[in-house]
C-alpha cells in the first residue's frame, strides 16, 4: 500500500513537471516561430500606462461577472444570507489566484463556489457558478455567430469552428439536463455518491431555466461582459503597437482563443492560450510579433490579478479560521 502511494505521489508530481515543461516548451516555440527580435520590440512598445489601463478595465470585467453570480445566487439560495457583490468581487480575484496553481480554470471555479455555498448551501452555489459561466458562453457565442456574416477577415475555417462550437454547446446542454445523465453516472463505480449531488444540481438549475426574468439579465450582463472582452483584447491589441485592429472580428474568434485556452494541458493554460491567440490573431490582421504579444501581455495581466486574488484568499482563510475558533469558544 505504501508503494502504491509514494508511486501515485511521483506520478501526480511528474504530471505537474510535465505540465510546466509542456507551457515552457509552448512559450519557446511560439517565441521562436513569432521572431524573437520581433517578439521583444513589440513587448518593448507595452508602456506602464497602457498596462494600468489594461488593469481598469478588469474592474468591470470582474464587476459584471460578481453582478451575475450574484443574481443566480439569489434565485438559487437554500440557507443563509447572499454575500455581497464586494465579497463577490473578491472570491472572483480568489479564482484567478487557484488559476495560477492549476491546471485549468476549473479550480478556480470550484474554489469560489464552495466560498460562496458557505453562506447558501454548497449545492445552490455550485449551480449558481455552472449558470454564470454557462450563460456566459451562450452569449459569447451567440455573438460570434450574429457576427460571422459580417466579417471580412474570419477564414473558412474559423468559420466552421464557431459552428462546431455553438452545435457542441447545444449537445452539451441536453445532456446535463437530462435525467439520463444521472442515471449513467449512478451506474459508474462510486458513482452513487456523485449521483445525489448532481441531482440536486440538476433540480437548481431547471429552476433557473424556467424564470425568464433571471435568464434575460443574466444574458444582458453577459453581451456587457463581453463587449469589455473585446474591449480589453483591442487594449492589448493598441499597446503592443497592433492598428486599425477589427472589433467585430474579435467577437467572433474569442470565443475558440478562451475555450482552447481552458484546456487543462498546462498551468492555467500557459502556451495553450498563447497559441490561441498567436494563431487566430494572426486570421484577422495581426502579424506574428503582435499577435503572441496580445496573448503574453493578457496573461501578465492575469499573474497580476491573481496575486490580488492570492491577497484575498489569506483574508478569507484567516476569516475562516476565526469563525471557527469562535464556535470553538461558544461551545466551551
Amino acid at each position: 500500500m505504501g508503494a502504491f502511494f509514494s508511486m501515485q505521489t511521483i506520478l501526480k508530481m511528474w504530471s505537474k513537471v510535465g505540465r510546466g515543461i509542456l507551457a515552457a516548451a509552448l512559450i519557446a516555440a511560439l517565441i521562436y516561430f513569432a521572431g524573437a527580435r520581433d517578439v521583444a520590440e513589440t513587448l518593448k512598445e507595452v508602456t506602464p500606462g497602457a498596462f494600468l489601463v489594461l488593469l481598469l478595465i478588469s474592474v468591470p470585467l470582474i464587476l459584471i461577472s460578481a453582478l451575475k453570480w450574484r443574481l443566480f445566487l439569489t434565485e438559487l439560495s437554500m440557507e443563509g444570507t447572499v454575500p455581497s457583490t464586494a465579497r463577490l468581487f473578491g472570491l472572483y480575484l480568489v479564482g484567478y489566484f487557484v488559476n495560477l496553481l492549476l491546471p485549468s480554470f476549473v479550480g478556480g471555479d470550484a474554489v469560489r463556489s464552495y466560498y460562496a455555498g458557505k453562506k447558501v448551501g454548497q449545492h445552490g452555489a455550485a449551480a449558481a457558478t455552472i449558470l454564470e459561466r454557462y450563460t456566459g458562453l451562450v452569449a459569447m457565442i451567440l455573438l460570434a455567430l450574429l457576427l460571422l456574416p459580417r466579417s471580412s477577415l474570419v477564414t473558412w475555417q474559423i468559420e466552421m469552428a464557431v459552428w462546431a462550437l455553438a452545435a457542441g454547446l447545444a449537445f452539451g446542454t441536453l445532456v446535463a439536463l437530462s435525467p439520463h445523465l444521472v442515471l449513467l453516472v449512478g451506474a459508474l463505480p462510486g458513482g452513487k455518491k456523485i449521483t445525489k449531488h448532481l441531482t440536486r444540481i440538476q433540480e437548481a438549475l431547471h429552476l433557473s431555466r424556467r424564470n425568464m426574468g433571471l435568464l434575460l439579465k443574466a444574458f444582458a450582463l453577459s453581451l456587457l461582459f463581453h463587449c469589455f472582452t473585446v474591449l480589453n483584447t483591442v487594449a492589448a491589441g493598441w499597446a503592443v503597437g497592433w492598428e486599425g485592429i477589427p472589433a467585430g472580428d474579435l467577437f467572433v474568434v474569442l470565443p475558440l482563443i478562451l475555450l482552447i485556452g481552458a484546456l487543462p494541458l498546462a498551468p492555467s493554460g500557459l502556451g495553450i492560450q498563447e497559441g490561441a491567440f498567436f494563431y487566430f490573431l494572426q486570421g484577422i490582421g495581426a502579424t506574428p510579433a503582435q499577435a503572441l504579444g496580445v496573448g503574453l501581455v493578457l496573461r501578465l495581466k492575469s499573474y497580476v490579478l491573481a496575486l490580488l486574488g492570492g491577497l484575498v484568499f489569506l483574508r478569507e482563510r484567516r476569516l475562516g479560521a476565526s469563525q471557527g475558533q469562535g464556535t470553538t469558544s461558544e461551545l466551551r
